[in-house]
This record gives structure tokens, sequence and C-alpha cells, in this order.
């Protein structure tokens, strides 16, 4: 469930609008920068699939730029903060969310925003977004006035404020989506955050323009009034080598998604500045339980102790962070020390490794430098990703690892919805996944019944569940510590890394941050 990572399903979506329209203008003037206009132009992978945020399943700057949600973690995300809402209350119980909202709240075109518009955005997104279950604690809605309302919960619901937080919290204009239809709409979805589509050219950029109605109480940032820039430019550049020579001349201002063999170079750069942040998620090695020879808890087991994750780092230029638990740290929900005992004991150790196979009864007879059981080689074979750039990278020095140890792996590589597919059938031996989400709750959805495989185990089932609906950090903190006993004790996966994501800037933007999670914030951006 990767919901910045649905990449395949825009694929359809881009071909439909190019055949709609060439270029799909939201209104304003030209797509020209206008003579004194101040603009910033950034530089993206990918191309949108829509701006509507309850049509779409993935999120990239853009989202970010053209919603506000009613709240916000802290940098650290260790506290929820208000943002779009001037403030919020919680009641005693965790079953009331009381919002106040700015009493001359609008959306981007200057409709009212009232607190019976945020009502009938979040009934719209129960009803038809793909993360519409981020919200089922939400019974009802009480509107008190035009900027008051409260959320009745059915059960506090710690899991919920991961998706209150983020860009799909953003209000929709819901009268105005009904009144456009949902096509026009996702090309020019009307909406709350600091700026608003005016031009979206299918193919190469979309143009936002600064939302003159723009207020926030985010603490996060100085500027809570109107952005710095007239005009932002997004473009899209999936050509990496593009992005990143677009950035060294010039031409852009700020460039994501950058590539782990330009990193070094562009930190050399006086004309550049860099951000690194890691993955909200882990990249995991996922092995079939049910069939030999990853039916051995031994074997599986040795595989965790074969693999030397440092070096796995090293030989990829550091762009990736080693994990041993399955919540990095820029996930709500980590726990310092519990990665810390986990690394401990569960770090590289070839001969432990060794001990292990010899005692589920393999070894190396006939000197090929394989072990084998009965005659037969311990071998399996491994899904590799190929739509992910480090679980692409990491397969062949996994491979050697384990070929230190005796274990022979056939590498096959797979796009990553076949893997998925592949999981669900229960039709694979081991596998390369990933998940990306703020919180740990994303969890629910990889290692229970939830997820639609196979595996699920009683008692980490049980955490899981219990973890969704614990309202006090410290005490859900501690019960994904028992969620992690729970799941080494079975040990059906393997945690890898977490990517280490990189954005760069041209050094004369100023005041751009990049939170834990890896949000920008651009309320305090300017151009000097």
């Amino acid at each position: 469930m990767l919901k910045k990572q649905k990449k395949f399903t825009a694929i359809l979506l881009i071909m439909l609008l190019a055949a709609v329209t060439l270029m799909s203008g939201c209104g304003g003037n030209d797509s020209s920068e206008g003579e004194g206009s101040k603009t910033l132009v950034i530089a993206v992978q990918d191309e949108v699939e829509g701006t509507d945020i309850q049509q779409i399943g993935w999120t990239n700057v853009v989202h970010e730029l053209i919603y506000s949600p009613l709240v916000t973690y802290s940098k650290d995300l260790e506290e929820i903060l208000p943002c779009f809402a001037e403030s919020y209350e919680i009641s005693e119980d965790g079953l009331s969310i009381t919002f106040h909202l700015f009493a001359d709240s609008k959306f981007s075109n200057g409709d009212p925003l009232t607190a019976e518009s945020v009502k009938k955005s979040v009934l719209r997104m129960k009803e038809i977004s793909e993360y519409s279950g981020d919200v089922e604690a939400i019974k009802d809605i009480e509107v008190v006035d035009d900027t008051t309302l409260i959320y009745h919960l059915s059960e506090p619901a710690a899991y919920m404020w991961a998706s209150l937080c983020s860009d799909f919290g953003g209000v929709v204009d819901v009268d105005k989506a009904e009144e456009m239809g949902k096509d026009e709409y996702n090309r020019c979805a009307v909406t709350n955050g600091m700026y608003m589509v005016k031009d979206w050219q299918a193919g190469s950029q979309i143009i936002l323009e600064k939302n003159p109605n723009f207020k926030t109480a985010n603490p996060n940032v100085e500027n809570k009034e109107l952005a710095n820039f007239d005009e932002i430019i997004v473009r899209f550049i999936p050509d990496e080598f593009t992005r990143v020579s677009e950035l060294e001349s010039g031409n852009i201002d700020i460039a994501y998604n950058i590539p782990a063999a330009n990193r070094e170079d562009l930190k050399s750069n006086q004309d550049v500045t860099t951000y690194e942040y890691e993955q909200a998620g882990v990249s995991y090695l996922m092995m079939n339980t049910d069939t030999a020879p990853l039916d051995d808890m031994k074997v599986r087991q040795a595989i965790n102790l074969a693999i030397d994750k440092d070096a796995l780092a090293e030989s990829m230029n550091n762009v990736i962070a080693p994990t041993y638990g399955f919540i990095s740290k820029a996930q709500a929900g980590y726990s310092e020390e519990k990665e810390a005992a986990l690394a401990e004991l569960y770090k590289f150790d070839q001969e432990k490794a060794k001990a292990l196979l010899k005692e589920a009864g393999y070894e190396d007879k006939d000197g090929d430098g394989f072990v084998e059981k009965d005659g037969k080689k311990l071998t399996f074979e491994f899904c590799s990703s190929t739509d992910r750039a480090t679980a692409k990278a990491s397969a062949p020095v996994l491979q050697d690892q384990l070929k230190q140890v005796g274990i022979d792996v056939e590498i096959r590589e797979y796009e990553g919805p076949y893997i998925k597919q592949l999981m669900r059938e229960n039709n694979y031996q081991s596998a390369s996944r990933n998940f990306e989400w703020v919180d740990a709750d994303i969890l629910y959805y990889v290692f229970t019944e939830a997820s639609g495989y196979p595996w699920h185990d009683e008692t980490v089932t049980k955490k899981l569940e219990e973890a969704r609906y614990i309202t006090d950090a410290e005490k859900r903190v501690k019960k994904y510590e028992e969620f992690h006993d729970a799941i080494f004790a079975q040990m059906p996966a393997v945690s890898l890394f977490a990517d280490i994501e990189c954005i760069a800037t041209r050094s004369n933007i100023k005041g751009f941050a990049v939170t834990n999670d890896g949000r920008s914030l651009f309320n305090d951006t300017v151009k000097e």
C-alpha cells in the first residue's frame, strides 16, 4: 500500500488526458511567466495522475502545494499541530475532535470554506477515495457553526492522524467538483493550499499560481499567509540526467528525486544545496514460509544474519540507511531503543548463520561452495523489483552475501505489481517488497490478512490491531515494540533498508525546508 508509489495507474490517465487536450487550462492568463513576476521552477520525475486528492492514489510536491490539511505533524513527527484549522481539541475519551477554522476561510477560487465544506469533503473522501479506510472511524461530523465542526469517532483511532496530516487531508470544494464533473475537476481542482492550478500542460508541466485566500496556523513555518512566489512551474522530467543538468545550468530552482550517481557532485557544487531525508518506510525481503527451504525457521534466521546491511549500504554509495526493525525513524511509532536492540541481536554474523544452517541439516559436503541437505542444494528464487532503483541494485549484493554462507539465490526480475500478484497467489519463494507511509500503521496492511497476502500470524495481527487505537504516543511505541517481538518470533521477512531521498536546490533559494519524513515547506521560501 504505497501512497506515493502507485505510478502504474498514472500511465493510462496521462494518455487519456493527452487525448482530451494538449493543454488543459484552468483559468487565469497564458502560461508564460509574465514580466516582473516572481516564479519558482521545480522539476519532478513523474507527472501527476490528477489534482483531485480524492481521485488519486499517490502524491508529489504538486499536491503539497495545492492542499493544506487541517492539522500537520511537527517536523520531528512527535506532535500533531494545527495547520489549515486555527486550532483543535480532542475530548478526554478520545472520541471527539473539535476543529476551529479561521473566520474568513475560503477556497482558492474565493468560495467560502466553512465547517460544512469540510464535512462535505470528508464524506466525499469516505465515498470515493481508495484511502477511505483511513477515516472509517469518523462515524459522524457535527457542524456547530460556520467555523466549528466536531468529528465523532466510533473509537479512538491513532492511525487516522497520518491521513489527516497528509495531502489526503486537504479540503476539496465538493460543490465545485459536482458542478465541473470528475474528469474536469481532476484536471483543475479547487483547493485550499498555498497555490492553485492555473494550467496543466499534459506531458510537460503544471503551472500553479498564488492562492490569494491562503492562510495557515502551522507552527512549523514563519510565513503564515500568502506565498512569496506569484507562480510555481512544476516540470515533469523523467530522465535523471536531464533533471540534474537543468538544475546545474540554473534552468530550474529545485529538483526532486536526485539519483545516487549525482549526489556527491551536487554536494560539492557551491551553486547547489542538497537536502536528504530517510524514507518513511522500509524495503524488506519477504519469504514464503509455506514451502521448502524457507519453511525452516533456522534457514530464515540464517538469512537474516548472513546479510551485511552496512556493506550493502556502502556498495550503494550510502543512498540507503540500514534497518533492522520494520519502522524507520521517519515514521510515527519508531523506537530508537528497539531498533538498537534488534541491530545488536541480528547483526551480521556469518559464522552464526553457518551454524544455524548446519543445525537445520545443511552442509557443503561436495565442496562446491553451497550447502545441501539430503543431496539437495539450498537454493531459492528471489523476485527482485525492477521499478525501484534501490531494490534492483541491492539484489545482486544480497545474492553474493548469501552465497558466502552457502545459499544459492536465483534472481528473477519483475515489476512491483507482478511481484505483489505472485505473493497474493502464494506463488513465490522470496520477494523484494517496500512500503511507505508516515505512520507505522502501514504495517497493518503488510503483515495481517488486510494485506491480501497469505501470511499472517494471530499474535502479530493482535499487536498491530491494538496499536491502531492507542492514542498515547509512548504506549503506542511500546505496542509496536511488542509487534517486533512477535514477528521476529516467526521471521517471515527480513528488514533491509530505508531509501535516503535527496532534493537539491540552487543556492540562491533560501527558507526552503524539508521535514523528517520528506514534506517540503515552501511558506518561507524566497529566491535571492
